[in-house]
């Protein structure tokens, strides 16, 4: 994927969804915390305003995620159908064709009324507007800035609903503000929150508190397969069909696991390929999704750069891909890559 860039500023984002009366807001598929929080907190300040709009969410949705919002306030595409008759779609959290590819055939010919909200530096949907903002450490930090402009979005701001959802995503998308993406203005989010009446405890552990022994179980299986590349500068871990089986665990499970090999103080980067579930195929092939991460520091990698050797991309410090093929085919690919990019 290509980088890519904004064409409206976030006044004429302001103006498009004043000037829409029947909206539908999307994000990609198994959101994040970031994702569901501001597909979340844009419906709801929209709502507000008195527009038609519809949050539809391509699943599963995680289910400490699910747990804080009604079902019947949001739609997943599976069940509810997609983006016919609305004025605008709004996608948020990504512009890339492989994050929302089961929206593909209908989304194409709405891409004339279709706006892109993103902090991600890469994307190939070819939307009419593309708001992007690389530098903001979260979406929900976007989308608190697009409300903030005038006073009717000022108000929705204090809407318990919509204060805690753009909080989770800001929260978690830094790693509940650990992460080098955390900024001064996202600890001045986090504050304006707080003192609205946020309650970073009972969200914390809501959010991150609540898994089931499951993952658990998931995370062990994953430890156990890691591999040491580039004399343990970096980590591969691999989950494989049996896994979930035999743990009982979820796709939407894998979430965060990726992030513990970083506790070893030599690791520079480490991947998670993941063998998704048969439904997630292209042409008949299997898909297997690649997650990136890495340290910051004096020759940190650029794992964005990374995921692009398989089509994908995302920020500097946290990537993705979806690519198909032979799972060992592709773990030794992702190891090779891993090798070559901490190459001195």
């Amino acid at each position: 994927m290509d980088e890519y860039e904004s064409n409206v500023t976030i006044d004429e984002v302001g103006r498009l969804l004043d000037g829409a009366d029947r909206v539908v807001v999307t994000t990609h598929a198994k959101p994040d915390a970031d994702a569901f929080g501001a597909v979340k907190g844009l419906t709801c300040a929209l709502r507000r305003r008195g527009a038609e709009a519809r949050a539809l969410f391509m699943g599963p949705v995680p289910a400490n995620l699910a747990q804080l919002w009604a079902p019947q306030e949001y739609a997943l595409l599976e069940t509810a159908g997609g983006i016919a008759d609305c004025d605008l779609v709004v996608i948020v959290d990504t512009g890339a064709w492989s994050q929302i590819s089961k929206l593909r055939e209908e989304l194409t010919p709405a891409l004339g009324r279709t706006l892109i909200i993103d902090h991600h530096r890469t994307g190939n949907v070819e939307a009419a507007w593309r708001w992007i903002d690389s530098r903001a450490s979260a979406c929900c930090e976007m989308i608190g800035r697009l409300l903030d402009r005038e006073p009717r979005g000022r108000a929705a701001l204090e809407d318990p609903t919509i204060r805690d959802a753009l909080f989770v995503g800001l929260a978690a998308d830094t790693g509940w503000f650990r992460f080098s993406n955390t900024t001064a203005q996202t600890h001045e989010w986090a504050a304006r929150f707080r003192r609205g009446g946020v309650d970073h405890a009972d969200l914390y552990r809501r959010l991150e508190q609540t898994q089931r022994p499951e993952k658990l179980a998931l995370i062990s299986r994953a430890l156990s397969s890691l591999v040491w590349v580039a004399d343990q500068r970096g980590a591969v871990m691999v989950l494989r069909d049996r896994d979930f089986a035999e743990t009982g665990a979820l796709i939407e499970e894998t979430e965060q696991i990726i992030d513990l090999p970083q506790m070893v103080g030599s690791v520079e980067v480490v991947a998670l390929v993941t063998q998704s579930g048969p439904e997630d195929a292209d042409a008949g092939e299997r898909a297997v999704r690649l997650s990136f991460r890495s340290k910051p520091g004096d020759g940190a990698v650029d794992v964005a750069r990374l995921a692009g050797d398989f089509a994908g991309g995302g920020h500097v410090r946290a990537a993705g891909a979806r690519v198909c093929g032979a799972l060992e085919e592709v773990v030794q690919r992702v190891q090779d890559a891993v090798a070559r990019a901490l190459r001195p």
